[in-house]
C-alpha cells in the first residue's frame, strides 16, 4: 500500500494546553489520507478473524514525490508483492504502473478517472469515467424512469464527442421518448421538447471549465426548467448542490439525481455497519470516502487473490459482494488494456436528504 502518510509533518501534532485552541479545526497533512489505510485495517481485521492471514506492507511516499515513489519501489520485497494499492498523484502512478507491468503486479488506482492509465493491463481503476457513468445511468433510466419523456442536453465545447454518440448510439435501444439536445446551439427549443403530460427526466451532460461558469450554467438551466412549469427529474453533478447555496428547494422541486461511486451514505446499512467499526476502532468518524475505499478495495481483492492467486486478473469477478458498501464490475476497454469499473451510484435528494436510488 503506497500513500502519502506524511510522516515528516507529524511535530505539527504536539498538542498542549496553550496551543490546543489555536490548533483546534486546523487541516493537517498526516491526516489526510490515513483514514484509507484505517478502513483498509478494518477489513484485514474482519478477514483475519475468517481464517485469511495477509501481509501488508505501507510504504509512505507522498502525493506526487518522485524521490520517495522510487525508493519505494527499490525495497527487495517490492517484486514479489501479490498486489499493489496505489492511492498517489499523476507522476508517481506512472512510476509504479512501470513497475507493475513489468513484474506483472496487479495495480489498484483508487482515485482517477484518467483512462490513459488503463494502458497498463494490470491496473484496476475504481473510478468510472463518462461513459461508464452513463452506462450505470442507461440502466437506472430503464429500470426506474421507463414511463418518462428522456431529454439529454449537451454543450458541444464542453462534453466530448464519444460520450454524446454513446448516448446517441444506446439511448434509443431502451425507449421510444427521446430528444438529445445540444444546448449552447439550441437552448431556447428545450421548453419546446419538454412533455407537459408525462414526467421528463433530463440528463446534464455538460460540466464547464471552472466552477464559477458551471455555477452560471446552473443557475440558468434551473430557471428555464422552473418556468417551463413541467414535471422535471433532474440529472447532474453531485457539485450542484454547492452552486445553489442553502436554497436546496429549487433542486428538490426538480427532483435532482446525481451519481458518485462513493458517498458516505447513511442510509445505507452496510456503510452505517462500517461506520459503528471504525467508531470503535478509532473513536472518530470517517469523515471522507476514502475510508471507505479502503475498505471496500481489500474486501474485494483479497478473496480474489486466496481464490485464485493473482490469475484473478483474467477474470476479476467476486460474487461475493453483499457485505461492501459500494459494488464493484469491472470490464476491460480493450483486450490489451487494463480494468475499469463501471458501477455508478444513482442517488437523489429525497426530502432535503440525499438516498441511494440504484446500483448494478
Amino acid at each position: 500500500m503506497l500513500l502519502p502518510l506524511f510522516y515528516e509533518n507529524i511535530d505539527e501534532l504536539s498538542f498542549n494546553e496553550y496551543n490546543i485552541d489555536e490548533r483546534r479545526g486546523k487541516n493537517y497533512k498526516c491526516f489526510t489520507y490515513i483514514s484509507f489505510y484505517e478502513g483498509a485495517r478494518i477489513a484485514l481485521d474482519n478477514l483475519e478473524r475468517q481464517g485469511y492471514k495477509v501481509s501488508l506492507y505501507v510504504f509512505d511516499v507522498g502525493e506526487n514525490d518522485e524521490n520517495k515513489m522510487q525508493k519505494a519501489l527499490n525495497y527487495d520485497a517490492m517484486k514479489d508483492m501479490d498486489l499493489i494499492i496505489s492511492l498517489v498523484f499523476k507522476n508517481s502512478f506512472a512510476l509504479v504502473s512501470s513497475f507493475c507491468q513489468v513484474n506483472q503486479i496487479p495495480l489498484i488506482n483508487p482515485m482517477s478517472p484518467d483512462n490513459s492509465i488503463l494502458l497498463n493491463p494490470y491496473v484496476f481503476k475504481l473510478q468510472p469515467d463518462a461513459e461508464a457513468s452513463s452506462a450505470s445511468l442507461l440502466k437506472y433510466i430503464q429500470q426506474k424512469q421507463s414511463s418518462s419523456k428522456i431529454v439529454v442536453i449537451y454543450d458541444d465545447k464542453d462534453v466530448a464527442q464519444s460520450v454524446v454518440n454513446y448516448w446517441k448510439e444506446n439511448l434509443p435501444k431502451i425507449t421510444d421518448k427521446w430528444t438529445i439536445l445540444n444546448y449552447r446551439k439550441s437552448a431556447a427549443k428545450l421548453k419546446n421538447y419538454l412533455s407537459k403530460n408525462e414526467n421528463n427526466f433530463v440528463v446534464n451532460l455538460t460540466d464547464k471549465k471552472t466552477a464559477g461558469e458551471n455555477k452560471s450554467y446552473a443557475q440558468t438551466l434551473l430557471n428555464t426548467l422552473r418556468q417551463s412549469k413541467c414535471q422535471i427529474t433532474l440529472f447532474a453533478k453531485y457539485d450542484w448542490l454547492d452552486y445553489v447555496g442553502n436554497d436546496f428547494k429549487q433542486l428538490q422541486d426538480m427532483n435532482l439525481h446525481f451519481a458518485l461511486t462513493y458517498y458516505n451514505d447513511y442510509t445505507n446499512g452496510n456503510f452505517t455497519d462500517f461506520v459503528q467499526l471504525y467508531r470503535d476502532n478509532f473513536k472518530t468518524e470517517p469523515d471522507k470516502i476514502y475510508a471507505s475505499l479502503g475498505y471496500d478495495i481489500i474486501n474485494y481483492f483479497v478473496p480474489l487473490l486466496k481464490s485464485y492467486g493473482k490469475e484473478f486478473i483474467s477474470s476479476p469477478v467476486n460474487t461475493n459482494q453483499q457485505k461492501m458498501i459500494t459494488r464493484y464490475r469491472f470490464v476491460k476497454t480493450n483486450e490489451s488494456g487494463g480494468w475499469t469499473n463501471t458501477n455508478a451510484v444513482i442517488y437523489k435528494l429525497d426530502n432535503y436528504k440525499i438516498k441511494s436510488c440504484w446500483s448494478f
